[in-house]
Formats: C-alpha cells, structure tokens, sequence
C-alpha cells in the first residue's frame, strides 16, 4: 500500500505563536490546497479573520493569510504525518477512513514543547464518531495541554458550511472564552 504524507510537512509552525489550530490530515497530493484548510468546502478562513472583525480571507493569497498569522499569533498543525492507503484511495479524505489508515502520527506535545508563548489550541472537531484513533491522540494532547496549563477546545468544524451560529461559537471559544467544548 502506498504511503501518502501530510502536504504541509515540512511547515514550521511561528514559535511565536500563542494560539495554534489543530486540525487532521492534508494529503500530498496534486489537487490539495495551498495551504491548511484551504478546501473550497471549508470555511476556516472565513470564519478566523471574522472573530476578530476582519474581512473573509477565503479567497485571499497564501500571503495574506501568512501577515493574518503573524499578526494575531496564530498557526496551524495537524495530528496525522502519514497515511498507509490502499491504491486508488489517495484521493479518499473521509474522517473514517483516514483513521483506519494512520501510518504515523506528528508529535504535537513535542510541537508543543518549542512554542513557549503557547495559550491556547484550538481542534477543528466537534465529534469523534467513527474515529477513535483519532480521539484517542486528541486525549492525549488535551492531557499534556492540561499539564502545561495551555488552553485546549474543540471547535465546530470549519468544513461545508458557514452559518452565524458557527461563527459565534469560534467567536465564544477563540476571543471571549466563555466556551469550551471539551474532548
């Protein structure tokens, strides 16, 4: 079976960065987004710049999106490194799937470790049906989280939708933190 790895492997996350959104898998293939949650389907950037009252960065040039980091702290990982797959499922982005097919993981308390201005994370998942590996390793983070006194929430996901509800609850969890769904 081939192994697919994340797109955006060799990203190095700011280690300035006092907020970091946490999301799955990218895969490395020819179709992919430009950048983390660049999928037409998903609304990230959109409903990010809006909780701070800015315009929709859907649409915008990876380095707008990158000056939009900087500028509030924030950057992005995701907790799958690499995927075993079988041929002709490359394409195959379903939650499920991807969770039976995980190869290797990416350290993410290791990650942790170098951002010592670290706040808060962020997970893109408001459930786990059907993805128990998956939520076995968000546990995990959200345990070391838990120890090193960093916030960690989960979020509605960004993908398919945007809707005002959505954005009250990025705006609720991010900026007033009055939410916080928890894994």
């Amino acid at each position: 079976m081939p192994i697919v790895l994340h797109k955006f492997r060799d990203h190095q996350v700011n280690p300035k960065a006092e907020i970091l959104i946490l999301g799955t898998f990218n895969p490395d293939i020819p179709a992919g987004p430009d950048f983390f949650y660049g999928r037409p389907r998903n609304f990230l950037w959109y409903l990010l710049p809006q909780c701070w009252g800015l315009d929709s960065l859907k649409e915008a040039a990876l380095l707008n999106k990158q000056e939009f980091m900087v500028a509030h702290k924030i950057d992005f990982a995701d907790i799958i490194h690499s995927l075993d797959i079988p041929v002709g499922e490359e394409n195959n982005v379903d939650d499920d799937f991807i969770d039976g097919h995980i190869e290797t993981w990416k350290e993410i308390n290791d990650l942790i470790d170098t951002l010592p201005n670290l706040k808060a994370i962020y997970f893109t998942r408001k459930t786990f049906n059907g993805i128990p590996n998956m939520r076995a390793r968000i546990n995990l983070i959200a345990g070391y989280c838990n120890q090193k006194n960093i916030r960690f929430c989960k979020l509605e996901t960004p993908a398919r939708f945007h809707s005002p509800e959505k954005q009250q609850q990025w705006i609720d969890t991010i900026i007033l933190q009055h939410t916080c769904l928890r894994p």
